[in-house]
């Protein structure tokens, strides 16, 4: 069986400068994956191309995407949206689920995820329902502090937080726990789950923190910043080696010609 998969990794282009080099392929690197950066294919044709020489998929963090996506007008809190890569990923989502592949998604990852399988977001903190309305979050200076550490250039911050209960017997669960304590920087949260995802993991006030897809658990999205997390917490990256471990079987099987297994 193949020892390093490959998993395409979907970051944008945008913003965060050099931490974009490092932050998602040192977890990936370290769970057995060999990481990958995907350009903006913009044909099916690409696309296909593409992921025909990945094993897996790791949607990752970035600004927000368009609200039009999910029926909703732009938010003064938001955001610049990226047109090229909101056009991309939902693409590359649909793509990477008709292939039957693993999928990783990271904060914005994960509501790539839940929009283009048809949920919505709410668009700020603003609008969380009541309940979650103190929800830490949107701390972009303390971010900022974090791409720098994460580079060597200073200490890392203390992290906005908050404790989330992980639903039993999901893979989240046997990785991480069914207790955990999470960073939170989003200033975005999903309001209505997609159809075709389970949430299974939230915060004390509600907000949804995870989901995975209701006929395939390998498809898993979070919400917080989880290659900040295994840094500090070695229980996170049993999340990405979940992720390395079912991109072996998919290369496994491309290796003797077999189908993609589910």
């Amino acid at each position: 069986m193949p020892a390093h998969p490959t998993i395409g990794v979907s970051s944008g282009f945008t913003d965060y400068g050099d931490y974009l080099g490092v932050a998602l392929s040192r977890p990936l690197l370290a769970a057995g994956g060999v990481p990958v950066v995907l350009p903006y294919a913009e044909d099916a044709d690409a696309r296909s191309r593409l992921l025909d020489r990945v094993d897996g998929l790791l949607l990752g963090f970035g600004r927000d995407i368009d609200p039009a996506r999910y029926g909703r007008d732009p938010h003064p809190a938001m955001t610049e949206v990226s047109a090229e890569r909101d056009a991309f990923e939902f693409a590359l989502v649909a793509d990477a689920l008709e292939r039957r592949l693993p999928i990783l998604g990271i904060c914005r990852g994960m509501q790539v995820l839940n929009v283009a399988l048809g949920g919505t977001l709410h668009r700020d903190r603003s609008e969380y329902p009541p309940a979650a309305r103190d929800h830490p979050g949107g701390d972009w200076s303390t971010w900022d502090e974090v791409c720098a550490a994460t580079l060597g250039r200073g200490a890392m911050p203390e992290h906005p937080s908050h404790a989330i209960e992980v639903a039993a017997g999901t893979r989240l669960a046997a990785a991480i726990g069914l207790q955990a304590r999470v960073n939170s920087y989003h200033h975005q949260a999903i309001a209505d789950v997609a159809d075709p995802l389970v949430p299974i993991a939230h915060a004390g006030d509600g907000i949804v923190e995870a989901v995975t897809l209701a006929d395939d658990p390998r498809v898993v999205g979070v919400q917080w910043e989880l290659q900040v997390s295994w840094v500090e917490d070695r229980r996170f990256l049993r999340v990405f080696v979940d992720l390395v471990a079912a991109a072996r079987e998919i290369s496994a099987a491309a290796c003797d010609g077999s189908q993609r297994v589910a």
